[in-house]
């Protein structure tokens, strides 16, 4: 993604899941959270999660719910889409 043609303004890269803090919790019902983890485990992650850096974490912006599944499973590291602004206009929370 471009910034009004000049700069880019997302990276993508694998980060650690304790250096991950989620800024909104959502609750889901079971049968979707079941469903969620089961596409994970049998596929991965194919949407990276949106994240900002803030301090020695990041938080999490989009996949929430995507990043509890993938703690409860063990993973250690997870894909991100590293936005290098917190959440404004730009991004749907």
């Amino acid at each position: 993604m471009m910034d009004n043609g000049n700069e880019k303004r997302v990276h993508d890269l694998d980060l650690p899941i304790g250096r991950l803090v989620p800024l909104n919790e959502r609750r889901v019902g079971q049968k979707h959270w079941r469903r969620l983890e089961a596409s994970l485990r049998a596929v991965g992650l194919i949407e990276p999660l949106i994240v900002y850096p803030s301090g020695d974490h990041f938080t999490i912006v989009d996949g929430c719910i995507r990043y509890r599944i993938l703690q409860a499973i063990g993973v250690e590291t997870v894909p991100c889409r590293l936005w290098n602004e917190p959440a404004d206009s730009h991004l749907e929370t």
